[in-house]
């Protein structure tokens, strides 16, 4: 007897549907599972005839095949187990075939005993099955509170293979899962945006940052407090709405592996922040491996890539920054796996401005020859210098500024100036599907619609193209970043939208697009 039941696959942080399909006929007792199942999949014919020995119902030895569809795509997670014991079961007439079919997807690792344990990322299957048009999903109890966090789909909490058997023969009734919430992550950490004394140009900077979405880079003498700003511009990132957090989530419960206990699952409301070190490979940061996993530009979407010594990073790791600041995801490209991945996070990135450190110091002179200099500077392409908005320097403060004792804006402020501004975007950007400023694209006249210039501002932006000698990707960038301060500067949240740029927006946008050799001149 041939029967068919669903369970899926996860690719990278999607899912991809299987259809188990599962025969059992004369010959010689036996389980063969086929349909390229890999890693800990591969031990699921052992779980699986152990469960079914505890499932309560005697099975008689037979020949037993189960196939995994499509057969090309790799199936690693046992959460796949479930399917494959309620297909064999079926199969020897102890469910009711047509109580599975395309109503309900079912996705548990089986214990020896039948119990049904958590497996990782429920909630990217729990998506995978709402949107492949099943009724239901079937998970573990403690699985179940995670995969009730989208809505529109069915959860049945499975307490073991019995528990399910149980269920599909009409027996006892298992109780959907009612749509919960989910427990909200922790709030941002106490560093305070008022115990920086100085840096008023790198302080504005991380404001415009964080108010639309734009890619900065801190250029300055070591210990001046470059990384110190990036630990606190973390925190003033509003929280993420609820749209953004499950996307989150989905990626982080994937990558840490983290599986579910019973209770609230935790949603991620606040922005990632990812500090890779500069050792790190193209496929630790991009992502790659095998399986294709993703990396830290997948972990910091929707919030704050920090790469701290920039110019120390491997080249192919910062030219394969390019596609991710440019269209906020990442194309891996195998001979045998294509895989596509969100990366719409913003970049934040530290360097000094020669190898010694000092070029440009107050007080200390620099060490380095002019060809030494122009070699570290250079390992920055121009590419990717085109993709950042903002790129200031940083002065050391003096001893008056340190022992200032008067706080300087705490983040509270400067949040809510954020929020404001971001509240702006909103309304300018409705209907389009776009959230910041730095997302408008330049293509189609967009930019031009969403974004007009006053005449004067136009002219001033031309003058600074030509003598900066900017490309036009880099025209588009001051002008998104000219937007964004027009949207701090704004002080009536019932202010128009659509208003034309003015000069001053765009001189204070020029004024924080200063590169290393620019700025030491």
């Amino acid at each position: 007897m041939l029967t068919r039941t669903y369970s899926a696959s996860i690719l990278g942080v999607d899912a991809l549907l299987v259809t188990v399909e599962a025969s059992v006929g004369l010959g010689l007792p036996c389980l063969t599972l086929v349909g390229r199942a890999t890693g800990a999949l591969c031990e699921a014919r052992e779980r699986v005839k152990s469960a079914l020995g505890h499932c309560g119902h005697a099975i008689p030895p037979r020949k037993q095949v189960v196939n995994l569809a499509p057969a090309d795509e790799r199936k690693e997670s046992p959460g796949i187990d479930l399917a494959v014991a309620a297909g064999l079961l079926a199969a020897h007439g102890v469910i009711p075939p047509e109580r599975l079919g395309r109503e309900v997807l079912l996705w548990g690792e089986l214990a020896l005993d039948g119990i049904v344990r958590p497996a990782v990322g429920t909630l990217v299957i729990a998506e995978c099955a709402r949107r492949e048009g099943f009724r239901a999903i079937a998970v573990a109890e403690a699985s179940a509170a995670e995969a009730s966090l989208l809505p529109g789909i069915e959860v049945w909490p499975v307490r073991d293979l019995a528990h399910l058997v149980a269920h599909l023969r009409g027996e006892e009734v298992i109780e959907p899962h009612p749509v919960g919430e989910g427990t909200r992550s922790a709030q941002p950490p106490g560093l305070d945006m008022e115990d920086v004394r100085g840096m008023v140009l790198a302080r504005r900077a991380i404001e415009a940052m964080v108010a639309g979405g734009h890619n900065l880079l801190l250029h300055g003498p070591p210990g001046v407090g470059k990384t110190m700003l990036a630990r606190r511009a973390a925190a003033l990132f509003p929280d993420l709405d609820r749209e953004e957090a499950i996307e989150v989530t989905k990626i982080h419960g994937i990558v840490s592996g983290r599986r579910p206990t019973e209770g609230e699952p935790v949603l991620i409301v606040r922005p990632p922040f990812r500090a890779p070190h500069h050792t790190v490979t193209p496929a630790g940061l991009l992502g790659g491996g095998t399986p294709l996993r993703p990396g830290e530009v997948s972990l910091s979407h929707r919030g704050l890539l920090f790469l701290d010594e920039l110019p120390e990073f491997g080249r192919s790791c910062l030219e394969g920054l390019r596609e991710p600041l440019e269209e906020g995801e990442v194309n891996l490209v195998r001979a045998r796996a294509r895989l596509h991945l969100p990366a719409r996070f913003q970049l934040m990135a530290a360097m000094n401005p020669c190898p010694c450190g000092y070029l440009g110091h107050p007080e200390r002179s620099c060490v380095d020859s002019p060809s030494a200099v122009v070699r570290y500077q250079q390992r920055l392409s121009g590419p990717l210098l085109d993709r950042l908005d903002l790129v200031v320097p940083v002065s050391p403060a003096s001893p008056a500024e340190l022992a200032r004792r008067r706080a300087s804006e705490s983040s509270a402020k400067i949040r809510a100036r954020i929020v404001r501004a971001r509240a702006r975007q909103r309304r300018r950007l409705k209907g389009t599907g776009l959230r910041l400023n730095a997302e408008i694209p330049a293509d189609g006249g967009t930019l031009e619609r969403l974004l007009p210039l006053s005449a004067e501002a136009d002219r001033l932006l031309q003058a600074l193209a030509l003598k900066r000698c900017l490309s036009p990707r880099a025209q588009h960038r001051l002008r998104r970043l000219a937007a964004t301060i027009g949207d701090l500067r704004a002080e009536d949240d019932e202010a128009p939208v659509d208003g034309a740029i003015g000069p001053e927006a765009v001189a204070e946008a020029a004024h924080l697009r200063r590169l290393p050799d620019e700025a030491s001149a």
